[in-house]
């Protein structure tokens, strides 16, 4: 593993500088990185002061950014603490200033502002700060994996991202400090919590760094050309390429050193998340027919953090490309995580077929059909075949108060799910609250019907479905025939289906705009929520477009959403991610 190139970006937001030889500083990052921010004029930001990314002109709300060229000279000063900075504008006009000259920064802030739209109305200038213009006050440094990037660009040819004669994706689209070489895809997840070495510097390697629309941006045509944080969400399963590191010892790295690990990093400097990280395979035990039940443990030891009844975990694997599948959390003990598998499919027969010791790439936990979302009044878990496997994880732990009844409907061929029906009932009948069960062996009973389901789901408050596409779209007619006020529904999508395959499954919904009074009739071709509502010239905020960051969140006024591919934000019960979901009956969002 060594140091393959190195670059620097002299201005936030704009073009990237490669070099040979990298001067790293604690508290400073590497000298020349981010020395300077050009205001969007969104807010009065103070001069010579750190501030959030939100009040600078960057890649992400302007693409065109990517057009300019940028140059630095390094004063000779010392600790380097000045810089001579070069911008040139696609039409090839030139502005010099220096970092430590007010009057010159004033200038080329002139320059660009007669260049660059603007986003508000404040006054606009060239900031610096003594840490630099990085989007965390604490500088450090970006690390990508090229063989990631690789990776990732098989997949954006398979879903008509790439046309098959365009090249790779450039790793400068992820505008990394530092690229490496000899690691394989993904495999720089492991270094998070770990001390490395690159030459004279050693950094602590704290977070997973998720992506945002500025990796849409071709670095070499400068075309908005490839939907990058789609693409890793459908086909990766997360947002994420690179890793961060903060820097604890200053020194010099240079292009061909080797990375060396030094061992763990003090726990305060590691980011908590929900973030891809590697876990341990401890065993698996196949339970019943053809569902192994696999025990992972979490090696960084967030699972508890943010461990909820009814989230599950996303297992992500390489195999030719990027794959990944979701798996429903059946028990959390400490940091070990078990999920079961029905081993079905190359995905799934990979996860069951891992030995104990070995390490598996996994994030989470996911999901938005959490027990305090489910639970209240009388409710019921109606699902078929593995769809049981939800029931039994929102019945782990799950706090129940304000839950009256209990009602348990499963449907499978044969008993095939027995061992999962006996333990979901046992949960369930340990619980102070009364508790119905109904199991349907269609080998002998024949498949419900559409009286039948009404008659299950008749003075019902909430109801839980999940199970294959054709008996959810029944449990969800019967529950709106039955008047059930709030249905949850649970879709695991698969990930080579993609997101707009999922989406031509779901039926068409009339959505109500409950501010404007106005509404529209949803149908599959147009896409998420979002798209539909911009299609409209309706503006919604919206910043990563996977599910990740939340900007996107608005009221959910009345109605349930489908998200084809589960958002790992986190939202209250109240809300809808516009960006990732679908209605899966008439909506009124609050907007």
């Amino acid at each position: 593993m060594r140091v393959a190139r190195l670059y620097r970006f002299p201005v936030k937001g704009f073009p990237a500088e490669e070099i040979s030889v990298a001067d790293v500083r604690t508290e400073r990052g590497i000298i020349g990185d981010r020395v300077a921010a050009f205001t969007n004029g969104s807010l009065d930001v103070p001069d010579d002061s750190w501030h959030r990314y939100s009040a600078f002109t960057v890649l992400k709300n302007n693409t065109d950014l990517q057009k300019w060229q940028v140059a630095l000279d390094l004063a000779e000063v010392p600790e380097g603490s000045s810089a001579t900075v070069t911008m040139t504008s696609p039409t090839q006009e030139s502005t010099t200033f220096r970092t430590d000259d007010r009057d010159s920064r004033a200038a080329s802030a002139d320059f660009l502002s007669a260049r660059i739209p603007p986003q508000g109305d404040f006054p606009r200038a060239l900031s610096v700060a003594d840490q630099g213009m990085f989007d965390s006050q604490a500088s450090g440094i970006s690390i990508i994996n090229p063989a990631t990037v690789a990776a990732i660009s098989k997949t954006a040819e398979g879903q008509a991202a790439l046309a098959p004669d365009e090249t790779e994706l450039d790793p400068l689209r992820f505008r990394g400090n530092v690229l490496v070489e000899g690691l394989a895809p993904f495999e720089e997840f492991a270094l998070i919590g770990k001390i490395v070495r690159l030459g004279g510097v050693r950094l602590a390697i704290t977070q997973a760094i998720e992506r945002c629309p500025a990796t849409t941006v071709n670095p070499a045509t400068t075309e908005v050309d490839v939907n990058v944080p789609r693409v890793l969400a459908s086909a990766c399963g997360h947002l994420h390429c690179g890793i961060y590191g903060r820097i604890l010892e200053s020194g010099l790295v240079s292009t061909g050193d080797q990375i060396e690990i030094e061992g763990e990093a003090p726990r305060e400097l590691v980011k908590t998340a929900r973030t891809p990280r590697f876990m341990t395979v401890l065993g698996s035990q196949q339970i019943c027919n053809d569902i192994v039940e696999v025990s992972l443990r979490d090696d960084q030891g967030w699972i508890r953090q943010f461990d909820e009844p009814g989230t599950n975990l996303r297992v992500h694997l390489e195999l030719v490309e990027p794959f990944w599948r979701t798996y429903t959390i059946t028990d959390v003990s400490d940091d070990i995580v078990r999920v079961a598998v029905r081993t079905q499919g190359k995905g799934s027969r990979a996860v069951a077929g891992l030995a104990a010791g070995q390490s598996i790439l996994a994030s989470g936990p996911h999901g938005t059909m959490t027990a305090d979302r489910v639970f209240g009044g009388t409710t019921a878990l109606v699902t078929a075949g593995i769809g049981i496997t939800p029931s039994l994880g929102l019945m782990r732990g799950a706090q129940l108060s304000g839950t009256d009844k209990i009602r348990l409907f499963h449907v499978d061929r044969d008993h095939r799910t027995a061992c999962l029906w006996d333990r979901l009932q046992k949960r369930a009948e340990s619980r102070a609250v009364p508790v119905e069960s109904h199991h349907r062996d269609t080998a002998s009973q024949g498949r419900p019907g559409h009286a039948d389901l009404v008659d299950w789901l008749a003075g019902c408050d909430n109801v839980m479905v999940c199970g294959p596409a054709d008996f959810t779209r029944a449990v969800l007619d019967a529950s709106a025939e039955a008047g059930v006020p709030a249905v949850h529904q649970e879709i695991f999508a698969s990930p080579h289906t993609g997101m707009s395959e999922a989406i031509a499954q779901c039926p068409p919904a009339e959505v109500t705009l409950e501010n404007s009074g106005t509404s529209f009739l949803w149908e599959p071709q147009q896409g998420t929520l979002l798209e539909a509502l911009e299609a409209r010239g309706l503006r919604a905020d919206s910043s990563c477009r996977g599910g990740s960051c939340g900007t996107c969140a608005v009221s959910l006024a009345a109605g349930s959403v489908i998200y084809p591919v589960e958002p790992a934000a986190r939202i209250t019960a109240d809300e809808v991610l516009v960006c990732s979901a679908v209605p899966s009956g008439p909506i009124s969002l609050g907007l």
